[in-house]
């Protein structure tokens, strides 16, 4: 009689820590997505096909579907970011829950988009017109 009592109870907490196991496993896809993308950003910034090609790569069926990954570059404060947004599924893979997990990386540039203006680097000290002079004259 009790084992029957708690059987429903059981169910609860094995359907909730399975949906937690989901929100981690879609949370590692997303990040995982968007260090690949924000890599393939750094190298062809003007080709989003690309980009996302790539940050599906990472991410195993049904989170890599067109319907419920979506990746896209976003800027802030002069910096640029990789974002991928995966939809949460609920209880089974591949079913879409009301809310998206995002994942987002930071794009190192090493190609100026064509998009950009050139921006200094903030770090980087001003180049020294006299350098190899001989110094003072």
């Amino acid at each position: 009689m009790e084992f029957a009592a708690m059987v429903p109870f059981m169910m609860l907490a094995l359907a909730l820590v399975w949906q937690v196991l989901l929100i981690g496993l879609t949370s590692m896809y997303a990040s995982h997505g968007a260090a690949e993308a924000a890599r393939q950003a750094a190298v062809t910034p003007d080709d989003m096909e690309r980009i996302d090609e790539e940050a599906r790569k990472r991410v195993r069926s049904p989170w890599d579907a067109p319907d419920v990954l979506t990746t896209s570059v976003v800027e802030r404060e002069g910096v640029r970011y990789a974002r991928v947004s995966v939809a949460m599924p609920v209880f089974f893979p591949g079913t879409e829950g009301p809310w998206d997990i995002t994942g987002e990386a930071k794009v190192v540039t090493e190609v100026t988009p064509r998009n950009a203006v050139d921006r200094p680097i903030p770090d980087e000290d001003p180049p020294d017109d006299h350098a190899g002079q001989g110094g003072d004259r």
